[in-house]
This record gives structure tokens, C-alpha cells and sequence, in this order.
């Protein structure tokens, strides 16, 4: 597709390019067997929180997210899994029994960051502190694995303030209590290596209520390491390539990631990333945009992806006063379930704005 105007007279305008296209448009003011790590991003080494999101489009208002904070956006927890590395392996030592007995292994992320390890904490940064106050509950309902599992602080004499205790079994008080808004760290130990599915689930006081909104039940995936040895997961993309190309030897300039088979403008890493079909040019992934609606003049642009392939491919979008550039890239806003969003705000509405999409294999 060829470069697209509309006629700018008399009303400001942006500009989006996708790939070699352009398009003009106007400007608008304002432990279970059945358990498996296939087809998940994993977190290995990362900053990432257990985060409680607030959503008013949804069953239910509260859910919980994965943060991953070198991104800065939130996955759902379906799509992630979260390892516990064997180096995370320690000893049960003397006066800590309530772990288990002494010398026995305890696999630990620990509330201070260690490079080595998943640095794991639970959030609720984001939460409108104008419609919730106090302190939330984020309580651990069902524990599916193959050991017991524990979180709780250090206090400042050496002991600990043991906030979940799946040995003695679970209740209303294994629960952890952010404040709205808040960002804590604890310790989470695992007795026994193996795949475990933590259920948590969210609850707030509304603002002058006495009473807690209750949010959904969702269980997040920790892989505590050394798993028994499984057959390894599937490739996305090559799964993908023979999902379309079936039957035979694909030319491997076909299959590209920068190849455009269906010549619609976009590579075969776009479509994979966002669903479409690589071989037909009238399906292919769509950039939408709308005004934003905070203070400021902004522009808000959102495209629909596949989640667990973030994992293979990445996308951003790029804001330039001119076509010749020079390009910045917008800030990433929360994930909307399966779209990624992007804002870009301006001190005044401009006139033009180019934009660009730019998706690329991992």
C-alpha cells in the first residue's frame, strides 16, 4: 500500500507510519500433572510483581497481573511462568523448624535482591487510591504442588513475620496486606522442587465502605528447579510457520521474519506476533488510535497481540516532529488484556506528528 494523505487544510494532523506505509489521519484534541511451562514467558532473573489491577470493563474489578518491571508492563498470569533457580537452594538451619526440620532444603527468593535469583515482589502500585483506602488483601487460596509453601519478612531481630504458611494448612489469615498503591517485598519458600500453581486472590475497601470488593481467583505458575526432565516446549515461531505453510519445504526467503509474502505491507514477524495471516493480504494487524483522556493533549495507539509471543517478537511505536525523524519511542501503558497500548502527550496538540511501528524477532 502507498503512502495515504488527507487533506490537512485549516486542522492540525498526525501522521502514522507502518512499516514503508503512511497513513495521515485527523487530530482529535483532548502442582498439578496436568500443569505445564510450555508456551509461557519465563522469569528467571528479573524484577517481576505479583501486581493487583483494578478493572471496570471486566466480571470482575480486581485481578492480578504480572508485572515485569524491566518492560513495564503487566502479562497475564496464565501466560507466565515464574522460576525458582536451584541456586536459590538453602539449608533449614537451627530455630527455623517451622520451615521444616533442620538440614532439610528450603528453595528461597528472598526479599532483598539477589542478581543471581528472581526478585520477586507483590504490588499494588496503580490501584486508584481516589475510589480504595487502607490496606488491601491479597489471600493465597489453594496450593497445587508437590511441597509446601511459605512467605514472610525479616523482622529487625533476626526472626520472621510469617505471613503464609501452606504447612499448617490455608485459611483467611494467609494473607498479605499492601497498601493501595503500595510495593512490598517478601521471602517465598518452597520445600521440594517441582511446578507449583499458587492461587491468589485480590479484595479492597471502597472508600467509605466497611465491606471488601472481592476480585477473581487467579493462579500464578512457579517452576522451582530441578524439574523432572519433560520434552522441550514447543518453537512458536516454527509452529506458527508450519500452521501456515503445511505440507512441505517452505522457501526459506518465504518464511523470513522480514519477508512479506502476502505483500500487505507488513513482515511475517508482525502477523505472527499479532495472529493474522501471513498469507493473505486483508488480514493484517491493525494500529488503532484514539485521543487520550487525561489533561494534557495526548494520543493513545493500541495493537492486538498474541501474548505468549512476546516472548519471540517485540513491537514499539515510535513519535517524530518530521518524517526524516528523529524517532523516540512512546511510553508503554498497561496492557488492556490481549492489546498493548502506547500514550504519547504533548504540551500543545501539534500540528503534525509521525508515527511508526516497528516489530522485530527476539
Amino acid at each position: 500500500m502507498g503512502p495515504g494523505f488527507l487533506n490537512p487544510a485549516s486542522t492540525a494532523f498526525l501522521a502514522i507510519v507502518c512499516w514503508a506505509s503512511l497513513l495521515v489521519v485527523p487530530s482529535t484534541r483532548a502442582a498439578d500433572p496436568a500443569l505445564s511451562v510450555s508456551n509461557r514467558i519465563g522469569f528467571v532473573r528479573q524484577h517481576v510483581d505479583i501486581r493487583t489491577v483494578f478493572q471496570t470493563d471486566a466480571e470482575f474489578p480486581m485481578t492480578v497481573r504480572i508485572r515485569d518491571s524491566d518492560r513495564g508492563v503487566n502479562l497475564p498470569a496464565t501466560n507466565v511462568v515464574l522460576e525458582v533457580v536451584e541456586a536459590a537452594k538453602l539449608v533449614i538451619p537451627a530455630g527455623f523448624e517451622t520451615f521444616g526440620p533442620e538440614g532439610s532444603p528450603l528453595w528461597v527468593l528472598p526479599q532483598s535482591q539477589d542478581p543471581a535469583i528472581l526478585y520477586l515482589g507483590f504490588s499494588a502500585e496503580g490501584f486508584p487510591s481516589d475510589r480504595f483506602s487502607g490496606r488491601m488483601r491479597l489471600e493465597l487460596k489453594a496450593v497445587r504442588g508437590p511441597g509446601h509453601v511459605f512467605v514472610w519478612q525479616a523482622d529487625a531481630a533476626g526472626g520472621i513475620d510469617l505471613r503464609i504458611n501452606s504447612r499448617d494448612g490455608l485459611d483467611a489469615s494467609d494473607v498479605l496486606e499492601p497498601l493501595v498503591d503500595g510495593h512490598d517485598h517478601y521471602n517465598v519458600g518452597f520445600t521440594t522442587a517441582g511446578l507449583y500453581e499458587l492461587v491468589f486472590q485480590p479484595s479492597a475497601r471502597p472508600l467509605g465502605s466497611d465491606t471488601f470488593l472481592v476480585g477473581e481467583s487467579v493462579p500464578v505458575l512457579f517452576a522451582v528447579e530441578p524439574l523432572p526432565i519433560l520434552p522441550p516446549p514447543p518453537n512458536l515461531w516454527q509452529s506458527w510457520i508450519d500452521a501456515h505453510w503445511p505440507g512441505g519445504q517452505p522457501d526459506p526467503a518465504e518464511v523470513a521474519a522480514g519477508a512479506d509474502p502476502d505483500r500487505d505491507g507488513e513482515p511475517n514477524v508482525a502477523e505472527f506476533l499479532c495472529g493474522t495471516d501471513p498469507r493473505d493480504a486483508s488480514s493484517r494487524p491493525v494500529l488503532k488510535h484514539h485521543a487520550g483522556t487525561g489533561f494534557v493533549p495526548s494520543r493513545v495507539f493500541e495493537l492486538p497481540v498474541v501474548t505468549e509471543r512476546l516472548a519471540d517478537a517485540e513491537v514499539r511505536v515510535e513519535g517524530s516532529p518530521t518524517l526524516a525523524g528523529p524517532w523516540a519511542p512512546l511510553a508503554i501503558l498497561e496492557p488492556n488484556g490481549n492489546l498493548l497500548r502506547w500514550e504519547d502527550s504533548f504540551a500543545a496538540d501539534p500540528d503534525t506528528r509521525f508515527y511508526r511501528r516497528v516489530t522485530t524477532k527476539r
